[in-house]
């Protein structure tokens, strides 16, 4: 089973009752972890000065310098970095924000002197504050990370690759989706949790990815199927079952309709 880790088993020096962590990359101990894992938690990784690769997801993507990095709970995750790497490192727990919308969809930003000129400054402050360990500093740091990662998604939408902004009713059916991965929920069903009819549902994931919610969620369900395969010794039965399909068989035609693969072919790839 692929080893999720929690903000206390990485950051060991961070109390355990803390559901966030500020500071430098340089300055933070590198932990004794299984590569690749996965994190319960948020990060966000500025590297000011770095070479290297990190692997998101099965998506390999350079490290260089001023390249913020964005990961998600549930994201499998390697990186290789240089010695001489430097930056600063955020992370917070899924539950530390009440609503994590403003988490920009996007693995990474290659920062231009305005933006650096930006954050910089929010990154140091955020840095004092958590070393002020004081009565106001937590609510301090909740509303520095809100406004960071309001400033992100401004950058995002400045791109011209990202000017159409993803309605919140998406991002929530997205992460829903994510939290059930392991349950056979129906269209209808999400439809409900949303306060949405199933029409209008559709309507807007055909807008924002151009997909049917039915569509969405097997994609979903077949990624998770592919990190299961790759970083597990889970058998294709019980990865079917994890995923909440009733029969490995069709659960075999769907992925191999998806990839081209049967998953014991993926599998020994």
């Amino acid at each position: 089973m692929l080893k999720e880790y929690s903000i206390s088993d990485i950051i060991i020096s961070n109390p355990k009752e803390k559901f966030f962590y500020v500071g430098t990359f340089e300055g933070t101990e590198d932990p004794n972890v299984e590569w690749p894992h996965r994190h319960d938690f948020y990060s966000i990784v500025w590297f000011t000065k770095s070479t290297g690769i990190n692997v998101i997801d099965f998506e390999e993507y350079e490290i260089k310098h001023n390249r913020l990095f964005l990961m998600q709970p549930k994201q499998v995750h390697n990186w290789s970095y240089s010695k001489d790497s430097n930056g600063y490192i955020i992370v917070f727990d899924k539950h530390f924000l009440k609503e994590i919308t403003d988490f920009v969809d996007k693995p990474f930003f290659d920062l231009s002197d305005k933006a650096i000129k930006l954050l910089k400054p929010l990154f140091e402050n955020l840095i004092e504050e958590f070393k002020k360990n004081d009565k106001l500093s937590e609510k301090i740091i909740v509303q520095g990370i809100s406004y960071l990662l309001l400033q992100l998604k401004r950058l995002s939408n400045e791109n011209p690759q990202n000017k159409e902004i993803k309605s919140k009713t998406i991002l929530k059916f997205s992460k829903l989706v994510s939290d059930t991965i392991s349950e056979n929920t129906s269209v209808d069903e999400y439809a409900s949790r949303l306060n949405l009819t199933i029409k209008k549902l559709n309507e807007i994931c055909k807008k924002h990815y151009g997909q049917s919610p039915k569509t969405i969620i097997l994609e979903k369900k077949i990624t998770e199927a592919k990190r299961l395969l790759y970083f597990t010794d889970l058998s294709v039965k019980e990865i079917a079952f994890q995923l909440g399909f009733e029969d490995s068989s069709y659960f075999s035609r769907l992925f191999k309709q998806k990839t081209n693969l049967s998953p014991t072919e993926f599998k020994s790839t």
